[in-house]
């Protein structure tokens, strides 16, 4: 996957899941533990953070 291709994906799922957490754990997963929806949720967050992040710090890298 070209690395532009992978930072759109991870804003995507980024932005998704900032605004699909809440949704969800008002809505469809109400009656669930809602520690376990937030770490799955979390997780998808960390991992386009670090995506993003980690794709910062190549064009810096590439850049000097």
């Amino acid at each position: 996957m070209r690395p532009k291709v992978r930072v759109r994906a991870a804003w995507v799922l980024l932005v998704g899941a900032a605004v699909a957490w809440p949704v969800t754990a008002l809505t469809v997963f109400r009656e669930e533990p809602q520690g376990i929806l937030g770490l799955s949720f979390l997780a998808i967050v960390l991992t386009a953070a670090d995506i993003v992040s980690t794709q910062d710090v190549r064009k810096q890298q590439e850049g000097e």
